[in-house]
């Protein structure tokens, strides 16, 4: 296997919308905390931008906890790497 392949994007979305969503994640971490970005929001980019979804998706749930001061970029992670009516990291919050 060529190592610029992303063998592991296992849905329909495709890898191009997880490097769109990857670059939207991008811009916004960058700017918070003092231009210094997210660290934990880089790690998930970094998964995201190597097609590995589950990793990604890990990320978030390991991490849920530092997301109280990133509403913005949560939002996002909720609505964009996650399927409709697929359990989130933050499911049990919500009604």
């Amino acid at each position: 296997m060529n190592p610029t392949e992303k063998p592991n994007v296992q849905n329909e979305k495709g890898q191009e919308y997880y490097d769109a969503l990857a670059d939207k994640l991008d811009a916004l971490q960058s700017i918070k905390n003092n231009g210094r970005g997210v660290s934990h929001i880089q790690t998930l980019i970094f998964y995201l931008r190597k097609g590995m979804i589950n990793e990604a998706k890990a990320v978030a749930l390991n991490e849920s906890d530092k997301f109280t001061t990133i509403k913005d970029i949560k939002e996002i992670i909720k609505q964009e790497l996650y399927e409709p009516g697929e359990k989130h990291p933050w499911s049990l919050f919500e009604k």
